[in-house]
């Protein structure tokens, strides 16, 4: 875990939306979500930022590879995002994503949210979640304007 403040990406849409299908207007082939970083907040606490690199769909780029992203995320923009959706497609199948700390663990959760297993059972919980709606393509298509926006590094005033 580094400790280190993420640096803002801003992402520039400059294709036809129509060229390759609705996921591939977004222009993203797979996301991982990698590396955490523990920030500590204005009152002491500290909470996990996660890495989230995304692999970028070009027509012209090299069989071998594809240009990639790096945006970072808090939990708490994991759940925002998935309430949307679940808000616009209340009927479609949404992935969970990775439980809270419970409540009988909240008295001790800077040591249950930090910890290293609980850390990297989140991030698989949250990597499959993001590349389940990435690849749902009646999804994409419904909510492209919502998920480009969760795409996109939000300014550093929210707290990171």
């Amino acid at each position: 875990m580094n400790v280190l403040a993420p640096e803002p990406i801003t992402l520039a849409d400059d294709e036809s939306a129509s060229s390759l299908g609705p996921t591939a207007a977004l222009n993203v082939l797979r996301a991982h979500v990698t590396d955490c970083t523990v920030v500590s907040g204005e009152n002491g606490s500290k909470f996990a930022v996660w890495k989230v690199t995304l692999e970028l769909q070009r027509p012209d780029a090299p069989a071998d590879g594809h240009p990639s992203v790096a945006i970072y995320k808090r939990y708490s923009e994991f759940r925002r995002f998935r309430d949307q959706l679940a808000r616009r497609c209340p009927a479609s199948d949404l992935p969970q994503l990775p439980p809270r700390v419970s409540w009988y663990q909240s008295w001790r959760y800077q040591d249950v949210n930090l910890d290293r297993a609980w850390l990297a059972r989140r991030r698989q919980g949250l990597d499959y979640f993001l590349n389940k709606i990435l690849l749902d393509q009646t999804l994409v298509a419904a909510n492209r304007e919502l998920i480009v926006r969760f795409l996109e590094p939000q300014p550093a005033a929210n707290g990171l």
